[in-house]
């Protein structure tokens, strides 16, 4: 057989199954939903950025379900009907709950996740938690000369973020000490033995964003007090620390975060394997107190603190 021949013969119909595969991923594209808890302004806000970014990684818009809190489960499932949904993001835990109305067949991935204990899901799932990883770089990056991090969760909430937070504290060569609190009451005790007679060289305190274990009125006045004596470096996951003292925070993009939860999506609805477990949130916004690190001693030039999305005390 001439070889020219033989090539087409072989080769055409593997071009031709290729094509007609590619052809029916581009048919097959989900019609995906997001179910968004209904806020106010400006709380809607957060919800209505991570929407925007689920279109993004989607390219291309999304139908949306604002859910009340006293919702009726039938204006889940008509909404699924009429709007021929085959995949949905859910956000918030208001948005988690109208899962049991879903049918078997839909793929899910749930956004804007506050805790777990253990991290496990029936699916995939993007926290609204910082990646630790990039918060240990960057406090490497602002004092090199800490290298230990004591952080207080409640084991209920937040369990699955530690573990993951003590792999990665090893890649930055940091040691990671974690104390376990139910309440706010067995944190503050925690708390002040660790700030009051703990070994305090080359110590940094994490902040979860959980008000069981930091609550503003009491313990943080008290943490950032005892911090300031000691020349202490506190890092957090939330702004509105930073802006009482707190020297740096990591806090997720909301748009980021929605187009990581449709990335996810789009995998799972193609049928690509995706952990079903909690992914912390990995586009991340940064915020400083310039004021907190001067006091302590670091050299962070002006060109330094334009990298950062939020600067404390904010100028006028």
């Amino acid at each position: 057989m001439n070889k020219f021949i033989f090539k087409y013969v072989v080769c055409a119909p593997l071009v031709l199954a290729c094509w007609l595969l590619s052809f029916g991923y581009a048919i097959a594209e989900p019609n995906v939903g997001i179910i968004i808890p209904e806020l106010r302004a400006p709380y809607n806000e957060i919800y209505n950025s991570i929407g925007n970014g689920v279109d993004e990684g989607l390219k291309n818009k999304s139908k949306r379900l604002f859910l009340e809190k006293d919702y009726d489960s039938k204006v889940v499932r008509d909404w699924l009907d009429k709007q021929n949904i085959d995949a949905v993001i859910t956000l918030g835990s208001l948005g988690q709950s109208s899962i049991k109305y879903f049918p078997d067949n839909l793929s899910v991935v749930l956004g804007a996740v506050l805790s777990s204990s253990n991290g496990t899901s029936l699916y995939p799932s993007v926290a609204l938690m910082p990646d630790p990883l990039e918060q240990f770089k960057l406090l490497k990056k602002l004092d090199e000369t800490r290298n230990r991090v004591v952080v207080v969760y409640n084991p209920s909430k937040n369990q699955w973020l530690i573990d993951l937070a003590k792999q990665q504290a090893g890649a930055n060569n940091l040691q990671l000490v974690a104390y376990k609190a139910n309440n706010i009451k067995q944190a503050a005790m925690i708390y002040d033995e660790v700030l009051t007679n703990g070994q305090l060289d080359s110590t940094a305190l994490w902040l979860l964003q959980d008000r069981s274990v930091v609550d503003s009125k009491v313990v943080l006045p008290f943490i950032l007090e005892k911090a300031w004596q000691k020349s202490i470096v506190v890092f957090s996951s939330s702004p509105g620390h930073v802006k009482h003292g707190v020297l740096f925070c990591m806090f997720p993009n909301n748009e980021a975060h929605g187009k990581q939860a449709a990335e996810l999506l789009l995998k799972e609805a193609r049928g690509y394997p995706v952990d079903k477990r909690i992914h912390p949130t990995e586009g991340l916004q940064k915020a400083i107190n310039s004021r907190t690190a001067e006091h302590l001693g670091l050299n962070i030039s002006k060109s330094e603190l334009r990298g950062f999305d939020l600067v404390f005390p904010l100028s006028n």
